[in-house]
């Protein structure tokens, strides 16, 4: 393929700094043989069959995306969805996104509604991560695999960072290669970089830096037709460092008479790449210059004919010819509207810098009326020469309507922007701090840290409280930021119409209560904060949720639940405004060990969360779904549902919420055996414990490290791992709690660990205390009679402790009995009928087995050993339990097994695996050649048999 453009000669691209147009494929390319093989490496492993993550970081002007469109261009068996991030729009939520669902015919988008439109706000990560990945599956269907190609990712949105991180995690057997492009100097970049790199098993990153001294050669021999001066290349590279865009600069600048001059030791250099960018353009017509300077101002690809209405030329393309050819612009000939655009952001500073400031007024103003209305309120400010009380209305007025729809980011610009353009003080300062608000609500400090000494110029308010102990909470400093806060909120109460600053203010401040675990005053601030009203469904929502989870912490679950009166006995009629207090409702009811109602109110969130309700308690809910599978027996699908957890947590910016995937994670894996595994978990999770500091993650890090001594039968390390947990010492003999989340659950652990320690007298006046508390519901009545039936062990009653045993393993064993406890109790019964010759052998032995058999089918591998030990302490040996072809299974195939026998379709079960359907079919082929079979309905039967 070949271009003329108005007789200008072929262009070159120059080490992969690209100034030419994309769809050229025959432009001489120099260097990157070594950057582009590793590139081509990765695309061969994705036609083979797999994912491959490709992350491409160099300085700005090293030829990052030159390189990227030079392979892109050669992945002629792809489909390829192509992004780039842009500083202007790194407040627009889900942009990038929006720029990769272009690129994909709308008849095959129209399936997926969060990509087709922008999403909702508030949509979580995961959620608009999930239909991506349902769309890479839809597009994959055609045979071909597909390339995501994002660059410049150090400025994309972050809600498009963390739906790539998570989107990289699910990509189990999808052939997808994503190829991102950044600057390490950028701020942050790093830490993007970091967590996409951790989202991918499968990670190539090229470190781009300067063209060696035989590309430079051959790059300038490409450039200056004859004879080159000897030593040119060497001297290039020594002043340069190989920098493509430096070195195109020197070349374009210097005559070629003088670079042939081997004589001089020193040629003309330009005394910065401003300079010599500027040279570039001295040497352009005018009419070449006014168009570039148009570009510079709409900064953005935009079609021809838009960039020389803003110029005011009557034949823009006779303009661009020159600006092509000096490696200045990018031109799209093929597509719509023959858009154009500059080639770097450093060419288009340097032009947009030399503007004088009545031509770049009169540019942004001509460029405000050429463009979207969203896009034209940046043209509109910096075409102000002054302040501008219209315009500064309009901008506040459009902020705030940004606000209450949940585009927080974009409101806290333009309302930045009014308070810069306002002559009033009073309306300046309320601008500068109603946009720091809003900033600060997107959990991100942002721009609004750097602000701090004009919040704090301003005049004192409830409004500059509540920025300023926002901004102390985000930086750690609890203590100024309750201060702050509380301050703003009560100020803000004491107004005959309080707003939205004392509710602001107001659920920070639970915030900062919530972690330090203080209920009591949590459920005050919540209440005055609904008594104000006028607040929003979803806010009332929120605030009611966090009202019960104070009460939870103050007075325990059974408590809280009455400040979920409101809500309707079937989760299935509750509206999606209130799906944080019925998460709120199934967290409570898990407390309790209400297993049934705990999973039918999670489970209603999660659905609906799926379909992009977006409760702020999504991530939560699917951690302690996990939670209630595990309890329940459901192991396999505790694993599933725990991995998905991770993997949404794992894309969030915050440590927040990672505590409870982790310690989901590790029921499981400690209930297996999988010691190495749990382990790790217990370590993140204890970093994450002393990082954070609060009481939320303090439960979770301890419970989950007693849960794993429990499963080792290591009664120590549970009292020890249970002391984080402990109110003051036991001097008086009781070891009392101080946390009432999963209260019953520690204070079961509590006394399995004193009674297994020898400490009966303590035991016993712990387990007193979990009879008072237990209400009868739940799986936690045979828990209680198994610890029951142990402590009268370790006091020498045996008799006692059968009648306990035999009494508990005669209740039903339906409902919200965890199949785990029952079999403890059921080894328990049987070890102690054969210790006391109280029956038969065989009686006693039948205890064993059943126990054995019940383990063994959770594969509950520590557990099931001990069994083992009982039965061989006793001449006995354990019934063998054929594990039959599923072990075979991955827990990867394990997850999708059990949601297509379940019923689900392919599709329905990758929207709620998050994975592709490609993905889905990929394992059930595999499944079926494990298992010799070829049907959903004897998928269904060998795990019924199972």
């Amino acid at each position: 393929m070949s271009e003329v453009t108005n007789g200008a000669p072929p262009r070159l691209a120059l080490g992969g700094f690209g100034h030419v147009d994309p769809d050229v494929a025959d432009e001489s390319f120099v260097g990157r043989a070594r950057e582009s093989d590793r590139l081509r490496y990765c695309a061969d492993k994705v036609r083979a069959g797999d994912s491959w993550l490709a992350v491409i970081e160099g300085e700005a002007g090293i030829g990052k995306s030159a390189l990227v469109r030079r392979f892109a261009a050669a992945l002629d068996d792809f489909t390829v969805l192509r992004a780039i991030g842009d500083p202007s729009e790194a407040d627009l939520p889900y942009g990038v996104i929006g720029q990769l669902a272009r690129h994909v015919d709308r008849a095959v988008l129209k399936q997926f509604p969060l990509l087709a439109e922008s999403p909702p706000a508030g949509t979580n990560p995961h959620v608009v991560g999930g239909q991506l990945l349902l769309l890479l599956g839809a597009l994959q269907e055609s045979g071909n695999p597909v390339a995501v190609i994002v660059d410049d990712v150090q400025w994309a949105d972050r809600l498009s960072v963390q739906m790539l991180g998570f989107v990289l995690r699910r990509l189990w057997a999808d052939r997808v290669l994503t190829i991102l492009a950044t600057r390490p100097e950028a701020e942050a970049a790093g830490e993007i970089l970091e967590r996409l790199l951790r989202s991918s098993e499968r990670t190539v990153k090229v470190d781009l830096g300067g063209l060696g001294r035989d590309e430079i050669a051959q790059l300038a021999q490409a450039l200056i037709e004859g004879r080159l001066a000897p030593g040119l290349a060497d001297r290039l590279h020594a002043y340069t460092r190989g920098h493509p865009l430096y070195v195109r600069t020197v070349l374009a600048e210097i005559p070629a008479e003088v670079l042939r001059d081997g004589m001089l030791e020193r040629w003309p250099v330009p005394r910065s790449l401003q300079v010599g960018i500027r040279a570039q353009l001295d040497r352009l017509p005018q009419e070449s210059r006014d168009l570039l300077e148009a570009m510079a101002v709409l900064d953005a690809q935009v079609p021809l004919s838009a960039a020389g209405r803003l110029a005011g030329l009557p034949d823009p393309a006779r303009a661009l010819g020159p600006a092509l050819a000096a490696g200045l612009a990018l031109w799209w000939p093929k597509e719509p509207q023959s858009p154009v655009a500059l080639v770097h952001a450093l060419q288009r500073d340097t032009i947009y810098d030399s503007l004088a400031p009545e031509r770049r007024r009169l540019l942004h103003a001509g460029a405000a009326a050429l463009v979207g209305t969203a896009a034209s309120w940046a043209h509109r400010v910096a075409a102000a020469t002054t302040t501008d009380a219209r315009l500064s209305d309009e901008l506040d007025r459009s902020g705030m309507e940004e606000a209450a729809s949940g585009r927080n980011a974009v409101a806290a610009t333009r309302l930045l922007w009014a308070s810069s353009l306002s002559a009033d003080r009073a309306d300046r300062e309320r601008r500068l701090l109603t946009a720091c608000a809003q900033s600060l609500l997107t959990m991100q400090p942002g721009w609004a840290a750097n602000l701090r000494q004009q919040v704090e110029d301003c005049s004192p308010g409830p409004l500059r409280s509540c920025v300023l102990g926002t901004l102390d909470m985000m930086a750690g400093r609890f203590a100024t930021a309750e201060a702050h806060l509380t301050q703003a909120w009560q100020e803000a109460l004491s107004l005959p119409k309080p707003g939205w600053v004392a509710v602001l203010a107001g659920t920070f401040l639970t915030n900062i209560m919530l972690w330090r675990g203080r209920g009591a005053e949590t459920v005050e601030i919540a209440r005055r904060t609904l008594a104000t009203g006028d607040l929003d469904p979803a806010t009332t929502d929120f605030t009611r949720a966090a009202l019960a989870t104070g009460r939870l912490w103050h007075e325990g679950p059974r408590a809280a639940l009455r400040d979920l009166a409101h809500l309707p006995v079937q989760g299935t009629t509750v509206g999606n405004h209130s799906l944080d207090t019925l998460a709120t409702r199934g967290v409570l009811r898990l407390f309790l060990g209400e297993l049934s109602a705990a999973r039918a109110d999670l489970q209603i969130v999660a659905q609906r969360d799926q379909q992009g309700a977006g409760s702020k308690f999504g991530p939560l809910t699917i951690s302690l779904l996990s939670v209630v599978h595990y309890v329940a027996g459901d192991w396999d699908e505790s694993e599933s549902t725990a991995e998905r957890a991770l993997a949404v947590a794992s894309s969030q910016d915050q440590l927040v919420g990672e505590a409870p995937a982790g310690f989901a994670a590790v029921c499981v894996k400690a209930g297996r055996g999988e010691w190495d595994i749990a382990q790790r978990h217990l370590d993140d999770l204890a970093r994450i414990a002393q990082s954070l500091d609060s009481a939320g993650e303090i439960v979770y890090s301890a419970l989950a490290a007693a849960t794993v001594a429990q499963a080792r039968g290591d009664h120590t390390a549970m009292l020890r791992s249970l002391r984080p947990l402990l109110d003051g010492t036991a001097e008086d003999g009781r070891f009392r709690l101080r946390y009432k989340p999963f209260w019953l659950w520690q204070q079961s652990l509590l006394v399995e660990a004193l009674t297994g320690t020898g400490r009966v007298d303590a035991a016993a006046v712990a387990l007193r205390e979990l009879r008072a508390a237990y209400d009868g519901d739940g799986y936690l009545g045979i828990v209680i009679a198994g610890l029951g039936g142990r402590l009268a062990e370790a006091q020498g009653r045996p008799h006692d402790a059968l009648a306990i045993y035999e009494q508990a393993v005669a209740a039903d064993a339906d409902g919200d009995t965890g199949p785990l406890h029952r079999a403890i109790v059921e080894q328990a019964y049987g070890r102690l009928l054969l210790a006391t010759g109280s029956t038969s052998r065989r009686e006693a032995a039948a205890w064993l087995h059943k126990a054995h058999g019940r383990f063994s089918t959770l594969r509950a591998v520590p557990f099931a050993r001990r069994c083992e030990a009982d039965l061989s302490a006793s001449g006995l040996t354990a019934f063998e339990k054929d594990p039959g072809r599923l072990s075979a299974l991955t827990e990867r195939e394990l997850s999708v097994a059990h949601l297509i026998a379940s019923g689900r379709t392919n599709q329905a079960a990758a929207a709620e695996l998050y994975v592709s359907q490609k993905t889905v079919e990929y394992h059930l082929s595999r499944i079926y050649a494990k298992l010799g079979i070829s049907s959903r309905r004897q998928l269904a039967e060998a795990l019924r048999s199972a």
